[in-house]
């Protein structure tokens, strides 16, 4: 079956290149899909919602190895891309974009009925076991049908969320090819730490604020509520920090909790009033009021400070570092959890393999966009905002070159 392009992989980066290049004339084009359906993780994402960019997109919000500035210049204003789908679109306070029905649904359905008006095909449950060029033409290859065409965009994801479709088994056909990949590795997932200090912490949610430090080097600072479980730290905040640490190297690092960075400097007043205010009590019952009872007991075990410890016996040199303590609670890393948990990868097509339109330096007519290039970013739309714009960027590098020819 022969067409003028094929675009392997049915997820975000591979449906934003369909539409935009058949809005730039391209006509046969073919959607190979390994599922039963396309679309299949845009449905999941921001809890069913899709958070699909975010109000400011800076190519410094991205990290890895392609530049990711020409792509992002060329792709311009996402939410004029999605109005010329008939899908319209609404920020949050935090600059999070959304479809206007706060429903993934809907921004797949402005995929999938522009793609059924323009006539592009959807061919679903087709797995490609080879991708080879031979006679001028790309072949991507079942078992039992070979697709043709003179371009191919590699559009298949990464490893993040294999129950999803994205198990990352397709980048073997790009290893075939002598295509260089960096290792992929989770990216925004729950980081593992010592389980002994997080047993008591389990189902824990506190909003504070977290630093992740490379020896004793703070590498960055978030703000939010972190998650604990009897394994590992979560939450945006989290999984914010888990692309910046080094996974040859997981020992080196740590974070610094502080559930009361709002209360600055005051914490040693504070704490002074309490101990005047509940003088006859304990250090445990001191705290009760200021925070969660396995928080408390964690940082009064830090500082050897006996949970029953009468706090009239407490002078102003232990009230500072037990406020110290609190400010400043210690998580070493130990790992990450596994792509099962994670939102993105962290890894792929390397941008030296690639020239500024994401086609493959070593094979013309070969693209590679959305996850499978080693591009990562934080939570906030980041990532979908990078598919698009990929899927766009190769489609229109295309369709220049088909007007040349």
């Amino acid at each position: 079956m022969v067409f003028d392009l094929l675009i392997i992989g049915g997820g975000a980066s591979g449906l934003a290149a369909a539409v935009t290049a058949k809005a730039l004339g391209i006509e046969k084009i073919a959607v190979l899909e390994r599922l039963s359906r396309v679309g299949k993780k845009i449905l999941a994402t921001g809890n069913g919602r899709c958070n699909l960019s975010h109000e400011r997109i800076e190519p410094e919000d991205f990290r890895g190895s392609v530049d990711v500035t020409p792509v992002l210049e060329k792709f311009g204003d996402v939410k004029s891309f999605f109005e010329n789908l008939g899908l319209y679109t609404r920020t949050d306070s935090a600059g999070r974009m959304y479809p206007y029905s706060m429903a993934a649904t809907s921004v797949l359905d402005a995929f999938r009925l522009r793609m059924r008006e323009d006539g592009i095909e959807e061919i679903c449950d087709t797995e490609i076991t080879e991708l080879c060029f031979a006679k001028g033409q790309w072949h991507a290859r079942t078992t039992d049908v070979d697709y043709a065409a003179p371009f191919v965009i590699f559009s298949t994801g990464g490893y993040a969320a294999p129950k999803l479709g994205t198990d990352g088994s397709a980048w073997d056909l790009l290893k075939k090819l002598d295509i260089p990949v960096v290792s992929p590795t989770p990216n925004l997932c729950p980081v593992l730490s010592d389980e002994k200090i997080l047993r008591p912490l389990k189902g824990l949610r506190v909003k504070g604020e977290i630093t992740l430090y490379d020896r004793d080097e703070a590498i960055r600072t978030e703000i939010g509520e972190v998650q604990f479980t009897e394994k590992a730290l979560s939450g945006i905040c989290v999984f914010n920090l888990s692309g910046m640490i080094d996974i040859r190297r997981f020992s080196d690092h740590y974070f610094l909790f502080n559930p009361v960075a709002d209360l600055g400097i005051d914490l040693e007043s504070i704490l002074c009033t309490l101990q005047g205010t509940r003088f006859g009590m304990t250090s445990e019952e001191m705290l009760s009021g200021l925070l969660p009872k396995p928080i408390a007991r964690l940082a009064l075990k830090n500082r050897h400070i006996p949970a029953d410890f009468v706090i009239s016996d407490m002078d102003y040199r232990q009230i500072q570092m037990l406020a110290a303590q609190i400010r400043s609670l210690h998580f070493p890393v130990r790992g990450l959890a596994g792509f099962e948990q994670a939102q993105s990868t962290r890894g792929g097509i390397p941008g030296n393999a690639l020239d500024a339109n994401l086609q493959v330096k070593a094979h013309k007519g070969l693209f590679v966009t959305g996850e499978a290039c080693d591009v990562h970013a934080n939570c906030g739309g980041y990532h979908l905002h990078w598919a698009w714009a990929s899927g766009a960027a190769a489609a229109t590098a295309i369709a220049e070159q088909l007007c040349k020819k």
